[in-house]
């Protein structure tokens, strides 16, 4: 019943597409994050006692050790952000947003005693946090007013109050208990329990998209400051043109925002059946540390919060089981050295119809970048991680086929067809989109520019049909499997 309410609110969202793709919606209509999201879920614990933000009765957003938790609730569970800073890049710094407030954590002024409260819509300078790693695995949280945080010793109401008020000392090691953080993994990327076993056999006629909708800071695109319901409604309806009355089984989303999801969820459903979209956001490692935080995308235009960025998979919605994978990616050369990006895989699996869907944007080759200067994470040509990122996607693959699922598998792999030998894992015993057969060449349609970079791959057996149609509102054109 909830599903055909949302069906029906879906079909009068995009029954005024026109007016929602022109109207910029105000500031305080924030999209809320999806509970679909597979990002990595943390939590804080200082002297023995997780960290608790006070949304309840009072409301107040203030962060607490409490002394009475023992497992981390909705209260205690914080996802990690990191935004671009200049000179430094991503990863040099950390943002907490917590789970049940939905704000980053930020450092209040002199006038509050620099307390900690979750309130950010936004991050900024006040929202930032660098972690400093210390002797015994905890971690130093040293604020925006160049203070570390330490929990308050004082009796109620202050007991275990947040407050960036230590002065750095000459070394970090010196802190006292209550200014020693841990950072403790909540949960899994997605599902926690394994993969369940198919009900049914995959029907043989499957049609599968990729796209790359450059939906976050590319100027040369039209989504790239777009709010989160415009990226949806018109994302929804390029896709709907290009399918006209098919239907699609699966879609793969590259380069998108988190708080997109939900909203292209439904707009989909108005025209595509009912749908689940499950997101998984791109990473970096945060300083000289092992912690990986989640790349924020640009603020809209409008300046509020799109989420992280990252892909999303749009899969029937007999989705019962979905998980994030990060997969091996280029590390910091130097100490002096911008972080790379953690590339995402996500995989989905729909036991009633016996399919599995995986969706994947892997790291970039050498490139020239607008400002005419060489760019792209993966560019050491003895250390190549596209391969690796290949072989893990595979790795996955094989783990699902003994369950019983067919699967199929892509995205954007940033691979050309000149460096095709890079995916050489995920093709035997496999077919890709743009091989009439298997033993065919690697070539295709250009996806990107002149140059074909995007990839869908299935079982060998039906006769495969490949599509590559301009959207128009990407630097990409989607791909489109169908097979039968």
């Amino acid at each position: 019943m909830l599903k055909r309410i949302r069906l029906l609110l879906a079909a009068v969202l995009t029954a005024l597409s026109t007016v929602v793709a022109l109207a910029a919606p105000s500031a305080a209509a924030d999209t809320p994050v999806p509970p679909s999201s597979a990002g990595q879920r943390w939590a804080l614990k200082v002297a023995g006692h997780f960290v608790t933000v006070s949304a309840g009765t009072g409301g107040d957003s203030k962060l607490r050790a409490n002394l009475t938790a023992t497992t981390p609730g909705t209260t205690e569970q914080f996802t990690l952000h990191t935004d671009w800073v200049a000179d430094k890049g991503f990863g040099s710094a950390v943002s907490f947003r917590s789970e049940a407030t939905g704000n980053y954590v930020t450092t209040e002024d002199d006038a509050s005693a620099s307390m900690l409260r979750t309130r950010a819509t936004t991050i900024g300078a006040w929202e930032r946090f660098t972690l400093k790693q210390l002797s015994d695995g905890t971690f130093g949280l040293l604020a925006s007013n160049s203070k570390y945080v330490a929990a308050e010793l004082g009796t109620y109401p202050d007991a275990g109050l947040l407050r960036a008020r230590t002065a750095q000392p000459a070394d970090p090691n010196s802190l006292g208990s209550w200014e020693r953080f841990s950072l403790v993994k909540v949960g899994g990327q997605g599902s926690t329990s394994p993969a369940p076993a198919p009900t049914a056999q995959a029907p043989v006629a499957r049609d599968v998209v990729s796209w790359n909708v450059c939906a976050n800071n590319n100027g040369s695109c039209s989504l790239n400051d777009a709010p989160s319901t415009t990226v949806a409604t018109n994302v929804s309806n390029a896709l709907h043109q290009a399918m006209g009355t098919r239907r699609p089984d699966a879609i793969f989303f590259q380069e998108i925002c988190e708080k997109a999801a939900k909203p292209l969820e439904l707009a989909l459903e108005s025209w595509a059946g009912p749908m689940d979209v499950r997101f998984m956001p791109t990473s970096f490692k945060v300083g000289d540390t092992a912690i990986e935080a989640q790349k924020d995308c640009d603020d809209s235009k409008d300046g509020v919060s799109r989420g992280s960025f990252g892909i999303a998979l749009a899969v029937p919605d007999s989705n019962t089981w979905y998980q994030g994978t990060v997969l091996p990616s280029p590390p910091k050369k130097t100490s002096t050295d911008f972080a790379k990006e953690q590339r995402p895989m996500l995989c989905a699996v729909m036991p009633a119809e016996g399919t599995a869907y995986c969706n994947a944007h892997f790291s970039s080759g050498p490139y020239t970048d607008a400002n005419g200067k060489p760019a792209g994470d993966d560019t050491d040509p003895s250390d190549l991680y596209r391969p690796k990122q290949a072989q893990a996607m595979r790795d996955t693959v094989d783990g699902l086929t003994p369950l019983g699922y067919t699967t199929y598998y892509g995205g954007d792999l940033n691979t050309t067809q000149n460096d095709v030998s890079y995916l050489d894992p995920l093709y035997p015993g496999h077919q890709e989109c743009g091989q009439p057969t298997p033993s065919s060449p690697h070539t295709g349609a250009p996806t990107d520019g002149n140059n074909k970079i995007d990839y869908i791959f299935g079982p060998q057996g039906p006769t495969y049909t490949c599509r590559v149609v301009d959207g128009t509102l990407s630097d990409h054109r989607m791909i489109n499997l169908t097979t039968s």
